[in-house]
């Protein structure tokens, strides 16, 4: 960011993103769980598995982007990012056909 305005956009998009990323997993694990007794360790479980991504992007992608101010390695902190959100989405996947099969319209 190069201005204050640049800032404060940043700070609102970052504020009113994050917050979602905090507050939907538990309204999602209370849809997801049928049996409400275990809902508490399903929460727990959750976010320390959440914890652990938090974890390893931004200290990863630091270590990735370096510290020489003029030479930082975006394209390679892009590329991480990508490949993680990848790999998250295929987990995903596999996930979900080995809940439903290869159903294309099937409920969860």
């Amino acid at each position: 960011m190069h201005n204050l305005g640049g800032i404060v956009v940043q700070a609102l998009f970052f504020g009113f993103w994050s917050g979602i990323f905090i507050a939907l997993p538990p309204v999602l694990f209370v849809a997801l769980t049928k049996d409400k007794s275990k809902l508490g360790a399903r929460i727990g479980n959750g976010f320390a598995i959440m914890g652990l991504g938090v974890l390893a992007g931004g200290p990863g992608a630091g270590g990735i982007l370096g510290d020489d101010d003029r030479n930082l390695h975006w394209k390679g902190t892009w590329t991480y990012g990508g490949v993680v959100l990848l790999a998250a989405g295929a987990i995903f996947i596999g996930i979900r056909f080995l809940l439903v099969g290869f159903k294309i319209k099937a409920k969860i």
